[in-house]
């Protein structure tokens, strides 16, 4: 079992200022308080908005043209393909945070489609959110997306969990270029009535949601689960004398409404194959089982009519991938690929400067010449070529 922050680090190199070439103006509300700042010249957005309010732009889970004597093709939408980019939810300093620069090379360099990036809710201050927005709209100009995950951990009460993501959300454009990560593997459930955690969990779930959508907040929200949101966990099959035990049971058994009025709600899963699923070594344990697991997952949403994204795995490097874990590799993607009407995609965990060389899940290659040497033949795998 993973424990909080085993795979970041605390320890940071000094590196150059990024100088953010934008300037930003405080709008005001007169629904909530809190900062809200947009930039002065933002990059043309690849998504627009209609005139009647923002659209939201998703992947569908099929298309359907006509051809000749009527006969109907249906596709499955192909899933994304992306990294975390790790260093602003790094323990005791944020200096290695992404900069523009970093996310050019994903984007253009690398030709990842799904970016993560982790931060810590009371890091972001408004100059940060302006650095922030710069990324977003950066992306959005490229048609990339970004999930955007508060990686504390904590399970926070309603009120509090609705009032952040409220205010920091209406920073960024609500046309489903940016999607909000509400909690990364998310623990301390304590109600005192409400003993389960799981039921705890959806119970709370839906109330923030819909305090979100009563706000006004349109964004697509990734929404993790505890026991720190593994696949294998979302569905153990409880018996129905039993107890709630997995995010699946609790939402089969939770009567208090939809998940999401929006219906824009993506369940958010993690998958590492080490023992125990840590993520802390870079070999698989094939007890496990020699495939991923990750259609199971799929399968599971596909019964509930729910859509997925992994936004946690890893099972190599750009220095190499272990004999144990090169199999699974191969099958995790195709599992993600043959799933793309219920997944969104997968942002594999292990990319940022914040990562040593020597980091078992380091995407980039050596730091010097990430962005310049030929990509790597593990980066183009994690692309999904």
């Amino acid at each position: 079992m993973k424990t909080q922050n085993s795979r970041k680090l605390a320890v940071f190199s000094a590196v150059s200022a990024f100088a953010l070439a934008v300037s930003a103006v405080a709008s005001q509300s007169n629904e909530s308080a809190g900062i809200l700042l947009t930039p002065a010249a933002a990059p043309a957005p690849a998504m627009q908005a209609s005139k009647s309010g923002p659209s939201v732009t998703l992947p569908v889970a099929s298309a359907v043209s006509s051809v000749p004597k009527q006969t109907v093709a249906v596709a499955k939408a192909a899933p994304l393909f992306g990294a975390n980019l790790s260093g602003a939810e790094a323990n005791g300093s944020d200096v290695l945070r992404p900069s523009l620069w970093d996310l050019q090379g994903y984007v253009e360099r690398y030709n990842y489609k799904l970016i993560r990036y982790p931060f810590i809710d009371n890091r972001m201050t408004a100059a940060r959110i302006v650095e922030l927005r710069t990324l977003t709209e950066y992306a959005r100009s490229k048609g990339v997306r970004m999930i955007l995950d508060n990686h504390t951990y904590k399970w926070k009460s309603v009120q509090e969990m609705v009032t952040f993501w409220t205010t920091f959300a209406r920073n960024f454009s609500d046309d489903g270029s940016v999607i909000l990560d509400l909690v990364n593997e998310p623990s301390g459930f304590n109600d005192p009535v409400l003993t389960n955690d799981w039921m705890q969990w959806v119970r709370d779930s839906k109330l923030v949601i819909a305090g979100l959508r009563a706000n006004g907040i349109k964004h697509p929200i990734a929404l993790e689960y505890p026991q720190w949101s593994a696949t294998f966990r979302f569905d153990k099959g409880e018996a129905a004398a039993m107890a709630c035990e997995s995010a699946g049971c609790a939402l089969d058994r939770d009567k208090g409404g939809p998940l999401d009025p929006l219906n824009l709600t993506y369940i958010n899963a993690h998958r590492y194959w080490d023992k125990g699923s840590s993520g802390t070594n870079g070999t698989c344990d094939l007890t496990w089982g020699p495939t991923s697991g990750i259609d199971s997952f799929a399968a599971q949403l596909r019964k509930r009519n729910l859509k997925g994204v992994i936004t946690e795995a890893a099972f190599g490097s750009s220095y190499g991938t272990h004999a144990t874990c090169a199999e699974m590799g191969k099958d995790a993607i195709a599992d993600i690929k043959a799933n793309g009407d219920v997944l969104l995609g997968v942002t594999w965990w292990g990319g940022g400067r914040m990562w040593p060389e020597k980091y078992h899940f380091k995407i980039e290659p050596k730091k010097d010449t990430r962005f310049q040497v030929e990509v790597t033949p593990f980066i183009k795998q994690l692309r999904g070529d």
